[in-house]
């Protein structure tokens, strides 16, 4: 585990250094097509972003989910006391908390570091869940927040979004202004930008790409560490993927920040999940961490949890009492637990990660 947080430290720095480098040729391209003007211009927004990505990233990330704070215990208490509980568990910081409208089930986390994380999920997640799974998903997160993945993360769905940006506001330029042509260099400039404009996204998103999906394995086998219940992210796991509907946000610049991969308004799967394993693999191994021990879906968090939901009325959900008077967490004795397969898992993932460095 120690292991894969200085490997993710260290591609932290490697991707700033690729996107600094795109927005180097971007603004090469510039200086050839318009001039100075148009380099600093570049190199202008490059700053600006880079700050965005390292002091705001996760804002910038909570608010393109549509995400709303819950600052409180009193709006969502048993959802509140199973993030207290694994933070306190995980020896973290308890995050903040946030709720998205979104009817697509899944969740994320985000943050610089881990004094400043956050933690959201979706309305359509706490409408398949139970309790169990929901810990499970829970976990997960917090163990991305342990391992330190939420920075790698929440600076590659910053640059990568800017990257994006630049792109089509150069584009648009294409239809206004000139060129800076007495210089010589103004229809290479040209050329180069109209490269520019279709390899620098494909380029941002390759970056996007490169972050292992073994990270996600080593956070299923931390999160199983810290509820003692693995197969509650498998059962989870299994509800996400049977019960995946379409996001009503575009979110694909933090596709790759979710615990699975979800539809856009096609009914398709996001291109950006390839950094995702199969479900099918995740759950087997965490199947094998649980010792072929399965859990059996309840009901629904969504139905009886107290949440504010999107209008902030303070409503509750249904009429059953709190999470821990409804019923019980009743997780795998510490002994039957396949730490081995988890340790394994970890150390597998971690090395696999070293490898792309």
């Amino acid at each position: 585990m120690y292991k894969q947080i200085a490997v993710n430290k260290r591609k932290s720095w490697f991707l700033m250094s690729g996107f600094l480098l795109i927005y180097a040729v971007i603004a090469y391209a510039m200086y050839l097509w318009v001039g100075p003007v148009g380099a600093f211009g570049i190199a202008a927004l490059a700053f600006v972003m880079v700050l965005i990505s390292l002091f705001g990233g996760d804002d910038m990330a909570v608010l393109a989910a549509g995400g709303k704070q819950i600052k409180s215990k009193s709006e969502a208490p048993e959802l509140w006391r199973m993030v207290e509980n694994l933070s306190i568990t995980a020896g973290l910081p308890m995050p903040r908390l946030y709720i998205s409208p979104d009817p697509s089930p899944n969740a994320f986390a985000a943050g610089r570091n881990q004094d400043q994380a956050l933690i959201c999920v979706n309305k359509g997640l706490l409408d398949v869940l139970d309790d169990q799974e929901l810990y499970g998903v829970l976990a997960h997160e917090m163990a991305h927040i342990k391992n330190l993945d939420v920075k790698l993360m929440t600076y590659v769905a910053v640059l990568a979004g800017s990257i994006a940006l630049i792109a089509q506001i150069i584009s648009y330029g294409l239809w206004f202004g000139g060129s800076n042509r007495d210089s010589g260099g103004g229809w290479l400039g040209l050329v180069v930008v109209l490269l520019t404009i279709i390899l620098a996204p494909i380029a941002a998103t390759i970056i996007q790409l490169s972050i292992s999906r073994k990270r996600e394995y080593v956070a299923d086998a931390s999160g199983a560490e810290l509820t003692r219940y693995p197969q509650g992210l498998a059962s989870a796991l299994n509800q996400i993927s049977g019960n995946m509907v379409a996001t009503e946000r575009p979110e694909e610049a933090i596709a790759h920040m979710m615990i699975a991969p979800s539809m856009n308004a096609r009914g398709k799967e996001s291109t950006l999940f390839a950094t995702h394993p199969a479900t099918e693999d995740r759950v087997g191994r965490l199947t094998e961490m649980a010792g072929g021990i399965s859990h059996r879906h309840d009901r629904p968090v969504g139905s009886y949890f107290t949440l504010p939901w999107a209008a902030g009325d303070g409503s509750t959900g249904g009429d059953a009492p709190q999470m821990q008077q409804d019923r019980n967490f009743v997780p795998l004795a510490p002994e039957s637990l396949n730490t081995a397969s988890i340790l394994k898992a970890e150390q597998a993932a971690a090395s696999s990660s070293t490898s792309l460095q």
